[in-house]
């Protein structure tokens, strides 16, 4: 990437917001696929992430010396940071628990008080001369003040082309100290260097070196060592922010309350140096973390930190909170050495990925964001300190990690933590005893249990009308071949629910699926039949890929209620049961906020469907001559449902006019397609198709990717295409012709990730 275009790149992502709600709660696939979308990552870049291979052996060895691996840390991203007006994603790469969490938590609350402020000192490095040996060090600080300008040539001789950059050596400074017995007084040269984007190590001990023979001839002395110092109190960042009182209140204490207990806990820190060392290491948590993210010297950085904290002679705190005009003020100082050019900044490849990510442009913003990070993590730590404490939400963390360290199956895992958190033991020798017990329940299983009982629906696609059937439209949708089974089985230790198992077709596929909601539609489904102290478990075993808009969580739903039916002994048929729609729907709200009911009107029904919400509320199936041929083609990860129809939402709230229309036109597009599939008349149920997705697309619910896969299946001869569901990614389904799907299929499997054909009109 050249300069002009890697600038460019910059701009363009702080036009983009670091505020991602939620974005905690998206599965890995999802939260990569919108990096890729957000920030023109490669499909090589993207494997470069998800598999940890940004950095291979083979840059490794001509980066450290006897290179025998690669290790690895977890990269995350530290989101909602407004610094100076500008939006920065931070890159953190680091092994604790709960450290990237607090941060993100920390930068919104500091955003929705307008921000961070920083400001950032020139770049400005020290380099020092060691001069010994000396009659009179006074004069000889004195010769060195009369010759400056030699020095100053002399040491810019290695360096000339950051001199041509407006940089370089460009004053000299001397300190003399007592070096003590054996050594006497000492005469310190100090190199003052602006490095520009560089951090300057190499530049400043190149240019120290190359001053040392002249100034051990000027002083009469013997120069020793020539090096650069990690203190680099000329090069400070500093970074502040103001919190009006009323957002820190709590349940039980005034915003007032809470800003005397952080200013409290400031002082404590700043007074004594067994408290400011753990407040200082809690700052470095952040800033190391984005620091090694981004290829800094993090060592340097820390060093730096630490000796500032001493620069009066105690350790002190490097942050500072006051009370102040009715608002809390956090401000941060200390030196920061960073770089964007040369070093790992430079040579490590996945650095120069996350630089895209970062927003960062140069050394400057670097350095002010670096301090903010440090103060954004200084302020979580230091609330939670000084209010609930600060073991709440690390321990939670802490006990899944602890249950993993043991050897606890993933499945068993939030079950080990959570039960170490009610005895208050968050340690190995819990998480085996309880996990032990855990075994030797499920080995006490009686001999004469009940059989299993199972369920199976089908999963489905939108033909027409996504978005519209919320607003009083009509939609069209079919069942698919593709499948989900629930198992209820008796179990000692139920009710629970296991792992459950989905199709994958995205690396990572086990967590594209909110396990967290799922547990809740788990728990709703037992109180709903009354199974809530049930000794039983629950599998899910899915051929349907979730989040891809083909019904997975209405088939879910459906399958559960169906499968509790029966292990209750209450009617349990895949008919049109409207009270058995209503509890699918009692589910689904879990899912989706407030679902149309067309996906499980349409997995419990089967074949083709004309759904609208009403009321009155119209389901009817729509006969077709003969069945046609559908495809399934999953394009990308998708989004949630609920946030596309929070989207379209928000869209009628702001343009009511406009996004009626396009809804109305949806409504009018699918009652023309009800008519043309009761004929049989294909070539008109195609073309509605790329009419719909179209309208779609105007909403503001499509992606690059679907448009792209609608238009190839449309190069390639589809008689009709658009997306399937929400939209934001996910699936796109077409009708082709019979005789053809089969070669369509071959033609297109090397384009997309997996193809389902299915039919449409079928039975279920």
């Amino acid at each position: 990437m050249t300069k002009k275009q890697d600038t460019q790149a910059g701009n363009e992502v702080n036009n983009r917001s670091s505020r991602i709600p939620r974005f905690y709660r998206l599965p890995v696939e999802r939260r990569l696929a919108y990096l890729q979308r957000a920030f023109n990552l490669t499909n090589d870049e993207l494997a470069q992430l998800r598999q940890g291979s940004a950095l291979r052996i083979d840059h490794a060895v001509n980066m450290v010396e006897n290179a025998v691996g690669i290790f690895g840390l977890p990269l995350g991203l530290g989101l909602n940071f407004l610094v100076n007006d500008r939006e920065y994603i931070v890159p953190m790469a680091i092994e604790e628990a709960s450290i990237i969490a607090a941060v993100s938590k920390s930068a919104l609350a500091i955003r929705e008080g307008g921000g961070f402020t920083t400001e950032v000192d020139p770049p400005v490095m020290i380099g020092q001369v060691q001069v010994l040996e000396l009659a009179d060090p006074a004069k000889a600080a004195e010769r060195i003040a009369v010759h400056k300008q030699r020095i100053i040539d002399q040491a810019n001789l290695p360096n000339q082309r950051m001199v041509s950059r407006g940089g370089g050596v460009f004053d000299v400074e001397t300190r003399i100290i007592e070096g003590g017995a054996g050594v006497g007084a000492m005469l310190i040269v100090h190199l003052l260097m602006d490095v520009r984007e560089a951090m300057g190590a190499n530049a400043v001990n190149s240019s120290c070196e190359a001053a040392g023979p002249l100034i051990a001839e000027l002083t009469g002395g013997r120069v020793n060592l020539r090096i650069l110092s990690n203190l680099a109190d000329k090069r400070l960042a500093r970074a502040r922010f103001r919190l009006a009182v009323e957002q820190l209140a709590t349940a039980g204490l005034s915003g007032e309350q809470v800003a005397q207990r952080m200013v409290e806990a400031a002082r404590f820190a700043w007074a004594d140096p067994y408290r400011a060392t753990t407040h200082n290491k809690g700052i470095m948590n952040g800033i190391g973390a984005a620091a090694v993210a981004l290829g800094q010297d993090w060592r340097a950085i820390e060093a730096g930190g630490h000796a500032y904290a001493a620069r009066d002679g105690q350790y002190r705190s490097l942050t500072a909170f006051r009370f102040e005009d009715g608002c809390l003020v956090g401000e941060i100082e200390l030196p920061m050495q960073a770089g964007w050019c040369g070093g790992a900044v430079n040579s490590h490849p996945g650095v120069r990925l996350l630089r895209k990510v970062s927003g960062v442009e140069n050394a400057q913003e670097l350095a002010g964001l670096l301090a903010a990070v440090g103060l954004a993590q200084n302020y979580g730590a230091c609330l939670a300190l000084s209010t609930v404490g600060i073991q709440r939400g690390h321990m939670a963390l802490h006990a899944r990690s602890v249950a993993l360290s043991v050897g606890v199956p993933s499945r068993d895992v939030e079950y080990v933590a959570e039960e170490m958190l009610k005895r208050g033991e968050v340690k190995t020798s819990a998480a085996e005893e309880i996990f032990a017990q855990l075994r030797h329940r499920r080995s006490e299983l009686p001999a004469g249990a009940e059989e299993p009982v199972t369920a199976r629906v089908p999963g489905k696609v939108v033909l027409f009308g996504e978005h519209a059937v919320v607003y009083g439209q009509p939609g069209i949708t079919s069942s698919i071949d593709l499948g989900l089974t629930v198992k209820v089985s008796p179990d000692p230790d139920g009710p629970r629910f296991v792992l459950p198992r989905f199709k994958s077709v995205f690396d990572e596929e086990d967590d594209d699926l909110d396990f967290k909601r799922f547990g809740h539609a788990v728990d709703a489904a037992l109180e709903l039949y009354g199974l809530s102290r049930e000794p039983l478990a629950i599998e899910v075993d899915s051929e349907i890929v979730p989040g891809l808009g083909l019904g997975s969580s209405a088939a879910i739903s459906a399958a559960l209620c169906l499968a509790l039916r029966k292990y209750r002994g209450l009617p349990a048929e895949r008919a049109w049961d409207p009270a058995l729609f209503e509890d699918v729907q009692v589910l689904e709200r879990i899912f989706h906020g407030t679902p149309s009911g067309i996906d499980a009107a349409t997995v419990l029904s089967g074949g083709v469907l004309w759904f609208r919400a009403g009321p009155p509320r119209e389901i009817l199936p729509i006969r077709m001559p003969q069945p046609a041929a559908g495809l399934v083609v999953v394009v990308e990860p998708g989004a949630r449902t609920i946030e596309l129809v929070r989207q379209v939402r928000q869209s009628f709230e702001l343009n009511e006019q406009r996004t009626k229309e396009l809804l109305d036109e949806i409504g009018a597009v699918t009652v023309q397609a009800g008519a043309a599939l009761g004929c049989g008349d294909l070539a008109t149920v195609g073309e509605l198709m790329y009419q719909n997705h179209d309208l779609l697309a105007r909403l503001g619910v499509s992606t690059d990717g679907l448009d792209n896969a609608v238009e190839l299946l449309r190069e390639h001869g589809a008689l009709g295409a658009k997306l399937s569901g929400a939209g934001g990614g996910g699936a796109v389904v077409a009708l082709v012709k019979a005789e053809e799907r089969h070669k369509l299929v071959e033609a297109l499997s090397g384009e997309f990730p997996a193809l389902f054909p299915f039919e449409i009109g079928a039975p279920a």
